[in-house]
């Protein structure tokens, strides 16, 4: 097994960690020939979901990986740690090496910062973050949610206007209705004994899916389709503003989950296709409805 690379886009690699930092302390890291997917399972009945795939050649160059498993390597990592090493790479690095190594035994991802001095001397930092070993067995009980078809898919708006909206609603309710319709209209309501309160947004692109017409036509375009959930959860999601995403798709899936996909790089969302780009990456978000 071996795996090293140099990072070439050290920011946008810390970018996405700090995406997934309130979502829990530990994540899966798969590393394949051509992807990086960071996977991050709160619960598999009823939790949030994170699964993300972003192209190999958008974050490294001479990157080389082995394994007798079709050349992919599997472990769980401590968030914070790769967070903290990430850091240590901001700031002038001339050069980010990043590979799967043993200290004292013990597999760790050992991350080699070159920089320089003040008074022009060539000094190298290494960071190791700690990580445990997961079998193809181990990932092959990890799987994506299997979803129903969604009722609505529409371009979510400007993320920090729902960051400011959600912060300011999460003091007042656990849960949250996330609402949409064909129009382009959505709705962000929150409610307890004393208050009732709905957030709306007008002109939002929709989209089109063949999969999504047959069980949506006989309904209006401006009837609204709705999932109830979790407000840490929705707030949790809103970390991603971290990537600078090119855009966001939601999709409400009725009384089953609200999906988020976030599209980071130049490309962003560009169809069904868009995930074969190897220049788009996306973050995938699964909020499953609140069980009463």
């Amino acid at each position: 097994m071996r795996f090293r690379t140099l990072v070439t886009n050290s920011n946008l690699l810390l970018r996405v960690v700090q995406s997934i930092d309130k979502l829990s302390k530990s994540a899966m890291l798969k590393l394949t020939p051509t992807k990086l997917h960071i996977i991050v399972v709160t619960d598999l009945d009823s939790g949030l979901q994170l699964w993300s795939d972003i192209a190999v050649d958008a974050l490294f160059s001479e990157y080389q990986i082995e394994s007798v498993h079709n050349n992919e390597i599997y472990l769980e990592f401590n968030i914070d740690n790769l967070q903290r090493a990430l850091r240590s790479t901001q700031g002038g690095a001339l050069g980010v090496t990043l590979k799967l190594t043993k200290k004292q035994g013990l597999p760790v991802l050992s991350l080699t910062i070159r920089s320089q001095s003040a008074s022009g001397r060539e000094i190298s930092l290494c960071q190791d973050v700690p990580v445990r070993m997961l079998t193809p067995q181990q990932m092959s009980q990890i799987r994506e949610p299997m979803v129903p078809d969604g009722n609505v898919h529409f371009m979510m708006p400007p993320l920090n206007n729902v960051r400011s909206i959600a912060e300011r609603m999460k003091g007042m309710g656990e849960r949250v209705a996330v609402s949409a319709n064909r129009e382009g209209e959505m709705n962000v309501r929150v409610a307890n004994d004393l208050v009732d309160i709905t957030t709306y947004f007008r002109g939002l692109e929709t989209l089109a899916y063949d999969t999504t017409q047959e069980h949506t036509a006989d309904r209006e375009a401006s009837e609204f389709y709705t999932a109830v959930v979790d407000m840490k959860h929705f707030v949790k999601f809103l970390q991603s503003y971290h990537v600078a995403p090119k855009n966001i798709v939601c999709c409400i899936i009725e009384g089953y989950a609200v999906m988020f996909y976030v599209y980071i790089g130049s490309a962003g969302y560009s169809g069904a296709a868009a995930l074969n780009d190897t220049a788009c990456g996306s973050l995938t978000y699964f909020i499953p409805v609140r069980q009463v």
